[in-house]
């Protein structure tokens, strides 16, 4: 059975036929008529309408008509619907006929006819017919009346329009058959218009096209774009082509096979699909690396017969991007000042930095004696942690030097965030370096006796990078000793000793040595002191005892 955009009606589907051709039993009174059995409650097929009897005519959206779908299985590549109605209930009608089964001759015979709707639907334009048979002279009665517009000489009609379930209605039709009739037959049929409905909508294939790509990514870091492509209509979509157009300056890879290269140098790729039927979905998954630092854009075209659908995504390419300025002193670092530096390190990308390391190098013969909270000093440099950095967002860190030794001394700074995204700057510095004098003053021996001869030595070193300069040693003897000779030689002044100015070089050692002799037994105090460039006007200065015991 096919499903009809209009109306259709079936006719006489369940129409009933029921013959009463009773014949008058012999024997039998007509005043006391035998029981008449029950006529079959199963209706008859409605016989094939008279010659030229017109059925009604085929009407659409007839108010009497139950609309229903099929619910039996449509042919293979229909599609389904998506809700699934029952038939209604079909009708049944049912014809009796009750009359006596003798009648004397010359009485009129009275006929019963009763149609009943044994079911549980509405039985539609329901029409009684009863023919004459020749045997018959006249109608006697007829309660109610036949219809006059359908009744003839020969045949009457009665129209009951639509009869509810379980609704009788009663015809009373009485017969004077002719004189010389032996017997009367009389046949009464019923007719009535069950009908279905059904709707078939005609539409197009629907695609839709939804797309879920990353709002923000890094460029030269893939990210992955997904495509799901919907038959959201209600007919199969035939020959869905999806062709997905990516940025010339990206790199295309297709994670779902079945893709091919469409126009390479619009770096164009194609999925095609023979069919895809309603509620059926395609997934298609792609990885895109942008290498530009723009938006990337993918543009998505999804085409079958009379469809065309489109869908874009875009994406902001990140770029990380981190500068260094480092600054520090201008011209000469005089002797025994601190080079002061400071380190600026700006996120210039787009990218948050995360957990930059910053870092300033410790030249050679250069000390740390400075550095902002939270450096950490290392052997050759100072190292600070950042754990963010916005974009814009900058942050300076300072730190200083000190250079014992003359000479040019390069700083370098630079910044290293967990992208390994690297920025460096480098600072030449010219040190002046200074003379670092320490010196040691020992008697040897510490006690002695009378006319003997000991040592008094003084051990200058020059801790520092540049030489010292206008060295000048000068001892005070005790009296109770005599000059007896010095290394190197001068001659006493007096009770003192001046040595000539000197020159100890950067990381350089001399001694001045004082040979004396012992004359009176006394605790002997020897008095030094030290001058120098370097010294500026606070000399240093250091007293020593010798122990002198016994007489002459």
């Amino acid at each position: 059975m096919t499903a009809w955009k209009s109306k259709r009606t079936t006719l006489g589907s369940a129409g009933l036929l029921a013959v009463a051709a009773l014949t008058w039993a012999v024997g039998v009174h007509a005043q006391n008529p035998a029981r008449l059995p029950e006529l079959p409650s199963t209706p008859l097929i409605s016989p094939s309408p008279a010659e030229g009897e017109l059925l009604p005519p085929l009407v659409l959206d007839d108010p009497e008509v139950q609309p229903a779908q099929f619910s039996r299985p449509l042919p293979s590549g229909l599609v389904t619907p998506s809700r699934t109605v029952a038939d209604p209930a079909a009708p049944m009608v049912r014809i009796q006929v009750r009359v006596p089964a003798d009648a004397p001759p010359g009485d009129d015979v009275k006929y019963a006819i009763i149609v009943t709707n044994t079911s549980q639907a509405d039985a539609h334009a329901v029409t009684v017919r009863n023919p004459l048979t020749d045997s018959v002279a006249g109608v006697v009665k007829s309660d109610p009346p036949p219809d006059e517009k359908l009744s003839t000489p020969k045949q009457l009609f009665w129209s009951f329009g639509t009869l509810k379930p379980g609704e009788s209605k009663s015809i009373t039709l009485v017969l004077k058959p002719k004189p010389d009739a032996k017997e009367l037959k009389n046949l009464a049929y019923v007719k009535f218009e069950h009908g279905e409905q059904v709707i078939t909508r005609i539409n197009k294939p629907t695609l839709k096209v939804t797309k879920v790509a990353p709002k923000q990514a890094v460029r030269d870091e893939p990210f992955v774009v997904l495509l799901a492509v919907d038959n959201t209509g209600k007919v199969p979509a035939e020959n869905v082509r999806i062709v997905e157009n990516v940025d010339r300056s990206a790199e295309f890879q297709a994670i779902t096979t079945g893709g091919k290269r469409g126009v390479a140098e619009a770096n164009q790729w194609v999925w095609e699909f023979p069919k895809l039927m309603p509620g059926e979905r395609k997934i298609i998954e792609f990885r895109v690396t942008p290498h530009q630092a723009a938006d990337s854009n993918t543009m998505t075209v999804a085409e079958a017969k009379n469809v065309l659908e489109k869908a874009e995504t875009r994406t902001q390419v990140l770029v990380g991007g981190i500068s260094v300025n480092l600054s520090g002193p201008n011209g000469i670092v005089a002797p025994g000042d601190v080079a002061k530096y400071e380190i600026t390190v700006r996120n210039t990308g787009t990218l948050p930095s995360t957990n930059v390391r910053i870092s300033g190098t410790i030249p050679s013969d250069c000390k740390a004696t400075m550095k902002t909270d939270g450096g950490q000093l290392y052997r050759d440099q100072i190292v600070w942690t950042v754990p963010r950095l916005e974009p814009g967002e900058g942050v300076s860190m300072r730190f200083g030097l000190k250079a014992n030794t003359t000479g040019r001394r390069v700083v370098v700074a630079s910044a290293l965030d967990g992208r390994q995204q690297r920025s460096s700057e480098e600072l030449a510095t010219l040190f002046q370096g200074t003379a670092a004098l320490v010196w040691e003053t020992v008697p040897d021996p510490v006690a002695i006796a009378v006319d003997q001869r000991g040592t008094f030595s003084i051990r200058v070193k020059n801790n520092g990078g540049e030489a010292a300069r206008n060295v000048r040693i000068e001892i005070e003897l005790p009296d109770a000793v005599g000059f007896h000779q010095s290394t190197p030689s001068v001659n006493p002044v007096g009770r003192t000793i001046v040595f000539p100015a000197d020159v100890i070089d950067a990381y350089g050692e001399k001694i001045y040595t004082v040979t004396y002799q012992a004359k009176q037994s006394a605790q002997a105090w020897f008095k030094v002191k030290m001058t120098a460039d370097s010294l500026g006007d606070r000399p240093m200065t250091a007293e020593k005892s010798v122990e002198i015991t016994g007489s002459r």
